[in-house]
């Protein structure tokens, strides 16, 4: 081949595949002073457009001579850039080609329909053939001096989007997620047929390069992306995006993911969960620094601590020397700015000085770091803060480490626990990754929710036998369906998934799968001695996913808690041979300490149906804090058997507790067995008695005949409620039978209205209220309702609460003062929400198009004007929705589902509007400009432009300056709007106001610009009147214009 030093590259490769080493490329060639392989001579200039990109013969020419004049010194490869357009998959399953100046653009399928198909025998598929055929024509052209490289198929949601349009798919994500969800299965698996057949065609041996970055593997390899991914929530990214990735990964040797600009880091937790993928590529971005810049560093150092090889782009010589210092030299492929040899000399011998020779490569340590060892996903918030805040200050120092567990103890204990207590005191507390407050600081501020069933929610997956083995369990020779603990090795996936889905319904707190994790119940399952790693493995998976959820939204940070249960024995009904304190105690001791090195916030013992058995839990507990040198809170969950308090065997859990004079112990509070009223006044005398904070998770009624749990969530919500207002929990969540649509039901009972939290139990002060009873137990169900009516945002959540429910309480009287905060619950009810105009605004904030306008014609009835409701109601939601986008509440398709709400609700008025002039704040007409086919960002700008009052004329894309004149004539429009997403069309802008200016009509209009790689500067540059970065500022800046 044309490359003296291609076996040299080739091992680079290898070991970068292998993260190790540094490859040194550049992004294509250059062919200042490059002495040429061959005498090639350049083609004739292309006759057309078509030729230059669509000519098999004329580009394979080309490629022929270009790849003969190119330098090929470091690590550059001899390959020909055969691409199709970014995503040219979408080309061969319909997509319309248009070869532009510089690149080949694709529009979406005009016979486009959900049920995508392909026939790989399909002569008449001109693009498919068009794909081979270029590809032909290289590979006899190269005749083996280079390498053919695999076009850019791109796969996924980009594809799909390149089909349908980019608004189709993001409002699928919300309407139709199973066709979607489908459609990523059928493009997946066409991927891997082109893929394959264009792999035989290219291949050298099993070698292979690819176009994208230039790269080469010794088999299969391929860039992978999901640039539509910046626009949607993380959730629907692992739904829609992270699986079908891993089939990817899976399938093929060697991947490399297309990391691209700052909106996609928030995805990067889910793309390291991908064991197969290999490498990441950064792409900052638009008006961002390139991959060379200190800005990076962390990211870079936070990919490879996650086990991948990095790829930074656009690295000059400068920044050279500085990014190795600080990322290292194993795992790094650069690619530089290069212009000419002496450029790549001196590259040469900087990253010589950082070529590290091969070392043993270490063992696995699957221990999770804690105090201040920092996670590698505490340093990925790290990252996006000082992106998203260059100019703020070192971090906060950490909460302050002063606070107590509970209240000094008030008794002296045995002396060997009084020495035992004191030296847990002087211990560290245990700092929680992320930079979290403590868990026991925020207690007091807001009552935290727990999750739900594990066991219950894994029932919902049907889980076969096979699926609990998994592939390491495969010939085991035990049974092993419904060893849930066991999920956590052979079937991680599904121990994420539920932890996902308690996570996504608000809970602040999960609990490891860990609940059966010790020698004594693993032995029903011959699993014993598997103990330590299960352990290990669940705290793993629960620390990935609440980690992921903190760097979503720092503001609502998640916690891990280690789960023990109490094994299926007691000790209090005697000890034996086979089941005693030690045996009990060895078992406990195994699983506390894997807990500890697993990484857990907190340790909680749940169903505590024996004390004995606690105290030595307990005991353990202690002995291992001592051990480990660091403090954990300590939560301690009993089950009860009566409402007085009483367990199976007798004991009285509130006397216990009231005697438990111990700092180690963070809370107490009750979990199964019973229901929420018949817990309420065991939680009472808790609250009352003692100096503990106080948690509670019922189960979801009592169980039928069947072992099924019948309380479906809003009865739930409505059990939980008397005892939340009563300010007698800190915790509160779920057990047997509750999922994730009881938990979102329980957290709203902690934050009813958007900022405002019910105010927690004070174990030092008492709560000073008691539970409400009904003045008449027939009229419980109206007074509970009534009083949670004025929490609710919309009034309707608790309505389903059932008189017998309240009835629990009569025995206690109804508290007298007014809440700590701020909501006088013994007052009149204020009317719930339910008018049709507040529908409307419901409505249109929820994305519903057919509510919207049936609550417009609803509120019309009602007497309301027109333009009272365009006021009132829908500008209102259209701002709200503009906020929630800006502060991340919601993504792409919210607001896109929006504004088709608001315009449903619109078309029901416009007939009445007419005529009369104060309807509108003015008219605009958008665009993208000319050579640029971007329009998603332009097209929320429209929508939400329309939500808030004005008239818009959306006139596309590619749009030149004469179409931009001709609009603002017909259309009379007060204000131009122009969006561009690339640099090369963004000075286009420029001639479309030189075009206003000789029509006479730039005085007439004002002129906004926005788009990705626009700025406030280039806008005053070229004259125009406002800019805005985002859809919700240019509505301010739109208003400001037309002095609004």
């Amino acid at each position: 081949m044309w490359k003296p030093n291609l076996e040299e590259t080739k091992k680079h490769y290898i070991n970068w595949w292998n993260h190790k080493g540094i490859v040194l490329n550049m992004w294509e060639h250059f062919q200042q002073g490059v002495k040429p392989h061959a005498d090639i001579p350049m083609p004739p200039a292309p006759k057309s457009l078509d030729q230059k990109w669509f000519d098999p013969e004329w580009r394979a020419e080309y490629l022929d001579w270009y790849v003969a004049h190119s330098s090929m010194m470091a690590d550059m490869l001899p390959v020909a850039n055969t691409q199709l357009g970014p995503g040219s998959l979408a080309a061969i399953l319909g997509g319309v080609f248009e070869g532009g100046e510089d690149t080949i653009w694709i529009h979406p399928n005009p016979n486009y329909t959900d049920d995508i198909k392909f026939d790989i025998n399909d002569p008449a598929n001109k693009n498919w053939q068009l794909h081979k055929d270029l590809l032909r024509a290289c590979k006899k052209k190269a005749n083996g001096n280079y390498y053919v490289g695999m076009p850019d198929l791109m796969e996924g949601l980009d594809v799909l989007a390149a089909l349908k349009g980019t608004d189709k798919v993001l409002l699928d994500t919300v309407m139709q997620p199973d066709v979607l969800e489908r459609q990523m299965q059928q493009i997946n698996d066409i991927y891997f047929q082109v893929f394959d057949e264009l792999y035989d065609i290219i291949r050298e041996g099993d070698e292979m390069a690819f176009c994208y970055f230039s790269s080469w593997a010794p088999g299969k390899m391929t860039k992978i992306q999901s640039d539509i991914s910046t626009m949607i929530s993380v959730e629907d990214y692992r739904r829609f995006v992270q699986p079908f990735i891993r089939e990817q990964c899976q399938k093929i040797d060697y991947t490399l993911y297309h990391l691209d600009g700052v909106g996609a880091m928030h995805h990067l937790p889910a793309l390291l969960e991908i064991e197969e993928l290999n490498a990441i590529q950064w792409t900052p971005g638009v008006g961002e620094p390139q991959g060379g810049s200190p800005k990076w560093y962390d990211l870079y150092k936070r990919i490879l601590a996650g086990g991948k090889s990095i790829l930074a782009s656009w690295v000059t010589l400068d920044e050279l020397r500085p990014l190795l210092d600080n990322i290292g030299g194993n795992g790094v492929h650069i690619e530089m700015d290069f212009h000419n040899e002496d450029e790549v000399e001196k590259a040469l011998r900087i990253v010589e000085e950082y070529q590290e020779s091969e070392e043993k490569p270490k063992a696995d340590d699957t221990t999770i770091r804690i105090n201040n060892t920092k996670t590698p996903d505490e340093e990925v918030m790290e990252i996006i803060d000082k992106i998203e805040n260059p100019a703020s200050t070192s971090e906060n120092s950490q909460f302050s480490q002063s606070s107590q567990f509970s209240q000094s103890s008030q008794n002296s204990q045995s002396s060997q626990n009084s020495e035992l207590s004191n030296k847990i005191k002087s211990l560290p507390l245990t700092v929680p990754t992320l930079g979290k407050p403590l868990i026991q600081d925020l207690v007091k501020e807001r009552i935290l929710v727990l999750d739900g069933a594990t066991g219950t929610t894994i029932q919902q997956y049907h889980l076969t036998e096979e699926e609990f083995r998994g592939e390491r369990f495969r010939n085991y020779g035990y049974d092993l369906k419904g060893a849930n603990d066991l999920l956590c090795i052979s079937n991680p996936d599904i121990v994420a998934s539920v932890h996902r889905r308690f996570l996504e319904a608000g809970a602040d707190l999960i609990t490891a799968n860990t609940f059966n994790a010790q020698r004594i119940s693993l032995a029903d399952k011959h699993l014993g001695d598997y103990a330590r790693e299960i352990n290990l493995a669940a705290c793993k998976v629960a620390r990935k996913e609440a980690d992921a959820y903190t760097l979503m939204n720092p503001r609502k940070p998640r916690y891990v808690l280690g789960g023990i249960g109490p094994t299926p024995k007691t000790l209090s009904i005697g000890e034996s041979d086979e089941f005693n304190t030690s045996i009990l105690r060895e078992a406990y001791m195994e699983q506390v300490e894997a807990l500890f090195d697993g990484g857990v916030d907190a340790i909680i013992l749940e169903t505590i149906f024996d004390i004995e058995n606690a105290k030595v839990a307990l005991e353990c507990i202690k002995e291992m804090m001592v051990k480990k040198d660091r403090q954990l809170p300590v939560m301690m969950s009993f089950t009860v058997a009566s409402d007085n308090g009483y367990n199976m065997l007798g004991q009285s859990v509130v006397d216990f507790v009231k005697n438990l004079h111990d700092d180690s112990v963070f809370s107490v509070g009750l979990n199964c067995s019973l229901t929420a009223p018949r817990m309420a006044p065991v939680i009472q005398r808790m609250a009352e008695e003692t100096n503990f904070y106080i948690s509670m998770f019922p189960n979801a009624g009592l169980p039928d005949s069947h072992g099924h749990y019948g309380d479906t969530p809003k009865q739930m919500q409505g059990e939980i409620w008397p005892v939340v207002e009563a300010h007698l929990l800190n915790i509160v969540g779920g057990c047997c039978g509750t999922d994730d649509l009881h938990i979102r039901e329980i957290a709203k009972l902690v934050q009813p209205i958007e900022g405002l939290f019910v105010t927690p139990h004070h174990p030092a002060q008492g709560s000073g209220y008691k539970l409400a009873a009904p003045k008449r137990l027939e009229d419980s169900e109206k007074s509970q309702n009534s009083q949670f009516s004025q929490h609710s945002q919309h009034s309707q959540d608790s309505q389903d609460s059932q008189s017998s429910q309240s009835s629990q309480f009569s025995q206690f009287s109804h508290k007298e003062e007014k809440c700590s905060c701020g909501i006088d619950h013994d007052a009149a009810p204020t009317p719930a929400l339910g008018s049709a105009a507040e529908e409307v605004y419901d409505a249109i904030l929820a994305g519903k198009g057919d509510k919207a306008a049936d609550a417009t014609k609803r509120a019309l009835d009602e007497g309301l004007a027109p333009q009272d409701i365009i006021n009132g109601e829908m500008i209102r939601a259209m701002s709200q929705v503009g906020q929630n986008f800006q502060d991340g509440k919601a993504f792409v398709p919210q607001l896109l589902m929006a504004g088709r709400a608001m315009k449903a609700a619109l078309e029901i008025l416009k007939p009445l509007l007419a005529g009369q002039a104060s309807t509108t704040l003015g008219r605009i007409v958008i665009g993208t400009v000319k050579g640029d086919l971007h329009d998603i960002g332009k097209n929320l700008v429209a929508s939400m432009l329309e939500g808030c009052g004005f008239e818009v004329k959306n006139i596309g894309i590619d749009v030149p300056s004469e179409k931009f004149v001709e609009a603002v004539k017909d259309y009379h429009a007060d204000i131009l709007c122009m969006s561009a997403l690339l640099t090369t069309t963004m000075t286009y802008m420029k001639d479309v106001i030189k075009a206003l200016e000789d029509a006479g009509i730039r005085n007439d209009v004002k002129v906004m610009v926005g788009g990705a790689p626009v700025t406030q500067s280039f806008a005053d540059e070229i004259g125009a009147d406002g800019y805005s970065d985002n859809a919700n500022s240019a509505v301010a800046k739109a208003k400001e214009l037309m002095g609004k």
